[in-house]
């Protein structure tokens, strides 16, 4: 058997060599060669915007991926560019349209509409008091859509929103307020007190609600009113000035009227309604002194009386009295 002679081995070392040699070179010809064309150059008149991006693509640089029902993606346009970076093509092939672009890895680039390319952000913020402290239950709510969320007790709260979206926030006792994101990641606010106007509150069992909130009959007298009246019970100067409500005055001297509210509707032989001055239960407010009163608040069916029970069942009298405000006042009201 004949062996393979030393030269023979020498020459096909050789043309190894020659060919891995070969192969490195053309490989840093195609890698400078592709390095050079990240500029783009075109000349196109009045076509559809699709055919300008295949006309880049054909350059060989970078690749495109849309969807060919996009809106104006198929748009004619009109371009003559030179040696220019691929972010001044591509804004000048979607200038005035409702698309955007991604640069990918690659060189790829992702043509998409603009209202998708909006990514939702994950924010986090405090909502605190005038003296800094945490608030919970606080309503921050995405302007003009349903999503939403609550402080906890610290007065935190972390919710995902649109980067241009506008947060509404809402609490009771407080002013709201609306805060622009713009791409914010941390948002702290700071809310300040409401001021509530107290003409525009009735008093409701123990608390206080808006008048226009109050979904039962309600009828209310000023106290300014009552005093305009020679009657030395506050009572009897409401008689004609509430619908539904029947005073009677017995006529005998330091005697009460007797009131009736709708008629005629007890669960006991006494017919009279609950008085409530100042949130205090009282049987009579026949001691009261008409220029003392700043308002009568008459509830009149059971909705707005449910609160107080059995004992509003022939209605309810809320009289509030006047209070001191700033500098002491003194007045003198006489009648003969």
């Amino acid at each position: 058997m004949g062996g393979v002679s030393p030269h023979a081995v020498k020459k096909v070392l050789l043309i190894m060599k020659l060919t891995f040699l070969l192969v490195f070179v053309a490989a840093l010809q195609v890698s400078a060669h592709v390095s050079g064309q990240g500029k783009v150059s075109l000349k196109l008149n009045e076509v559809e915007i699709t055919k300008a991006l295949n006309s880049i693509e054909k350059q060989g640089t970078y690749r495109f991926l849309y969807n060919s029902r996009l809106a104006s993606i198929n748009r004619k346009i009109s371009i003559d560019v030179s040696n220019s970076e691929i972010k001044d093509v591509m804004d000048h092939l979607l200038a005035g349209t409702q698309l955007t672009y991604k640069m990918l890895e690659n060189n790829l680039i992702v043509v998409l509409a603009a209202d998708l390319a909006q990514q939702d952000i994950k924010i986090t913020g405090k909502i605190t008091g005038e003296n800094g402290e945490g608030l919970a239950n606080v309503s921050v709510i995405v302007k003009g859509s349903d999503r939403g969320t609550t402080t906890d007790f610290t007065g935190t709260f972390t919710l995902l929103v649109p980067q241009n979206a506008t947060l509404t926030i809402s609490y009771i006792g407080y002013s709201s307020q609306e805060i622009a994101v713009n791409s914010q990641s941390v948002i702290n606010i700071k809310l300040a007190r409401s001021a509530l106007q107290m003409d525009q509150v009735v008093v409701v069992g123990y608390g206080t609600q808006r008048k226009i909130d109050v979904t039962g009959a309600v009828g209310q007298v000023k106290g300014d009113e009552l005093a305009k009246q020679a009657s030395p019970n506050p009572i009897s100067g409401l008689q004609g000035k509430v619908a539904g409500v029947q005073i009677t005055n017995v006529g005998t001297p330091g005697s009460s009227p007797t009131i009736q509210i709708r008629g005629l509707g007890t669960y006991s032989s006494n017919a009279s309604p609950l008085y409530v001055v100042d949130g205090v239960w009282v049987n009579d407010a026949s001691f009261l002194n008409s220029a003392d009163i700043d308002n009568i608040s008459i509830l009149k069916d059971a909705s707005s009386s449910a609160i107080y029970g059995v004992k509003g069942a022939n209605g309810v009298v809320l009289i509030t009295t006047k209070k001191g405000k700033g500098k002491a006042v003194v007045s003198y009201n006489g009648t003969v």
